[in-house]
């Protein structure tokens, strides 16, 4: 069996999505399946055709770049031309579902995982993003053979969303827990708050630095904020902390090896993730497999965690709830969470799923 996997970008590229296509496509590889990525290069700097783990990467120059990610005309032929069973493609967010699901041939079955989170990141996303929605309800899932929820949120909101999402399977999110179970978690004085994740605007980290600066005005001097990631706000993220006079208790990190990563776990209180714009969070789920305390959204994909008692619930974005919760966090005990919740699967296991039902695309 030969796989494509197309995605809006691909490793070295870090996100979400991009951990999630790396992690398949090698796992797939290493059970003996052919699989080739087509992707888009934003920064132009990166190999055309290279192979990363035994995965054939093709990359394309976009004509529109963030947030649409249209590819060159190239790619339309490089889709075409690849001897494919299956082409599993990512993202409804951005273009690529769409530029798949009108020129594939119609011997190769289509595989969409959305990835959805119902809204843009940003108002002008957001207006682009409507638009594209009305569009994408014909052209993409009436030409997709299977969609892929990764958690039952995204598959309730799919459903409310898209009526032609019919074919929409449950297949909880994989993930590598083999190295996160070898950790200990032992969080260390001063107390330190983690976030883990890109530097955007949607992701709230200058919400969890206000609330931060209420915890410490609060009289709760014995904390530290530690931010680990990169990206378009860092500048003014650290402008803020200055101004909120908190920068002597902010730790800034980025491109942590996976090690040193795991080891910032280890350490901490409790992780912090204030997006609303999730279907799946993959730090959220490591911080829970090791057994950080963990405060979210209380609404959105991640409520589930905090009704299961799993989870701190942040019920606004107001500093002094923000501040409330994380205090919350770290005074209180939660249940562990681990692969029998259901919750999640293992990357192995998740990889098995996902070649059975390549296995049953193939044979309609």
């Amino acid at each position: 069996m030969r796989v494509m996997q197309v995605a809006p970008r691909y490793f070295p590229n870090v996100g979400g999505v991009e951990v999630v296509v790396q992690k398949l496509s090698e796992t797939l590889v290493q059970k003996g399946i052919d699989v080739v990525v087509l992707s888009v290069d934003l920064c132009g700097g990166l190999a055309p055709v290279e192979t990363v783990n035994g995965v054939v990467v093709k990359r394309f120059a976009p004509v529109v770049g963030d947030p649409l990610y249209l590819p060159e005309p190239r790619f339309i032929s490089a889709l075409r031309d690849e001897n494919v069973d299956v082409v599993h493609v990512h993202n409804i967010h951005t273009v690529p579902p769409a530029v798949v699901a009108a020129f594939r041939r119609l011997d190769q079955k289509m595989l969409l995982q959305p990835h959805y989170h119902r809204y843009g990141q940003s108002p002008f996303r957001e207006s682009l993003f409507q638009v594209y929605k009305r569009g994408a309800e014909q052209l993409i899932f009436s030409r997709t053979h299977l969609v892929i929820a990764n958690s039952a949120y995204e598959q309730q909101i799919l459903r409310e969303d898209f009526s032609e999402a019919r074919n929409v399977l449950l297949v909880p999110e994989g993930v590598d827990i083999k190295d996160a179970t070898l950790v200990k978690h032992e969080p260390v004085e001063p107390k330190r708050i983690l976030y883990v994740g890109v530097l955007k605007r949607y992701k709230n980290v200058d919400k969890l630095l206000e609330g931060f600066a209420v915890l410490l005005k609060n009289g709760n001097r014995g904390f530290r904020l530690v931010i680990v990631g990169k990206g378009e706000e860092l500048g003014s993220l650290q402008c803020r902390a200055k101004s909120l006079g908190v920068e002597d208790f902010v730790e800034w990190k980025s491109q942590l090896p996976r090690q040193q990563l795991l080891d910032e776990y280890a350490m901490a209180s409790v992780l912090v993730l204030l997006s609303p714009l999730e279907s799946f969070s993959r730090v959220v789920y490591d911080a829970l497999v090791i057994g950080v305390p963990v405060a979210v959204l209380n609404f959105g994909a991640l409520h589930h965690l905090v009704v299961s008692r799993y989870a701190e619930g942040v019920n606004s974005l107001r500093p002094e709830s923000v501040a409330e919760a994380v205090l919350e966090a770290t005074q209180k005990r939660y249940a562990r969470l681990s692969l029998s919740s259901g919750e999640f699967m293992d990357l192995d296991s998740y990889s098995n799923k996902l070649v059975d039902v390549y296995e049953l695309l193939v044979e309609r």
